[in-house]
């Protein structure tokens, strides 16, 4: 079997997922369906594509449908904004992490990222300093796309920091929620109880791939710092910081499986890994979904 046949196969999975989960309409369902294939490709595109790798890649998606349809932080949570936004950061991990692939390519999903949430902006910084260090010949405007970008990071950072007037107003519309600071221990304290603690534990032990200094692993750095900022500034965990902890856990389950020297010993130890890392957070949004449902059933 193909291995990038698990990318469409994810994604179809998250759509079936998302609309057993109560999302009936198209476009979350798509939305929901994007972000699963995107993130199932990036840890493709960082890990490889061995057994061990591609059962962290089937991992991911399923934990992050499971933590975004948690009521805990499904309350308020614009679905449709979070998941294109989730899906277009993944995409240009993916695009970034291919030496082969113009540069120009990881713009567009960078821009859209960008635009969506400020903790996706570093991206078109990134995604233009590539474009500027390429090997091959590049427009003569290329240089003035990293510039761009570098003045998108400081807008972000200027109007997350302002508390009052239009660059306040420009915040909360950019981040999708009111300004409402709490401080970072108090942010990565909220981000274990919602993700709970395997999940969070599991994803911390994937930030050692980020040690790399490549372009798609600062890409995936700079997404962990800026979720946490926005997280900061909106006193809650944002999606962009639960669509990150998934992709990490990801990682972190295919680096601990494969330490198996056998292709199905890693595929057996994935498996049981992604089962104990799952099954809490999905049986949490299946037994709290299903009392919603009765409690509106009931009134």
């Amino acid at each position: 079997m193909r291995s990038w046949l698990v990318i469409p196969a994810m994604g179809v999975a998250s759509m079936a997922a998302a609309a057993g989960l109560g999302a009936h309409h198209p476009a979350p369902m798509l939305a929901v369906g994007l972000a699963g294939a995107a993130i199932t490709a990036a840890i493709r595109a960082l890990a490889g594509d061995s057994p061990a790798s591609l059962a962290g890649a089937v991992l991911a998606p399923l934990l992050l449908i499971a933590s975004l349809f948690d009521p805990a932080l499904a309350h308020g949570v614009p679905l449709l904004r979070a998941c294109v936004a989730i899906g277009a950061a993944g995409w240009t991990i993916v695009e970034l992490a291919r030496p082969t692939t113009s540069p120009l390519v990881a713009l567009l999903p960078a821009t859209i990222a960008a635009i969506l949430s400020p903790a996706y902006v570093a991206l078109v910084l990134i995604a233009g300093t590539r474009l500027v260090t390429a090997p091959w010949q590049r427009p003569r405007w290329a240089i003035g796309v990293p510039i761009v970008g570098a003045l998108a990071l400081l807008l972000a950072a200027i109007s997350g920091l302002a508390a009052h007037g239009s660059l306040a107003a420009l915040g909360e519309a950019w981040c999708g929620a009111a300004r409402s600071p709490r401080g970072l221990p108090g942010v990565l304290e909220l981000t274990a109880g919602t993700l709970g603690p395997i999940t969070a534990v599991t994803a911390l032990a994937g930030l050692p791939f980020l040690l790399r200094l490549r372009h798609a692993e600062v890409a995936v750095g700079t997404i962990v710092l800026g979720a946490l900022l926005v997280s900061v500034r909106t006193g809650a965990v944002d999606p962009s910081l639960v669509g990150i902890a998934a992709l990490l856990t990801g990682l972190a389950v295919g680096r601990l499986a494969g330490m198996i020297r056998l292709a199905s010993g890693q595929a057996l130890a994935g498996a049981t890994i992604g089962a104990l890392v799952l099954v809490p957070p999905a049986w949490t949004v299946i037994e709290l979904g299903s009392r919603v449902s009765v409690e509106h059933a009931s009134r």
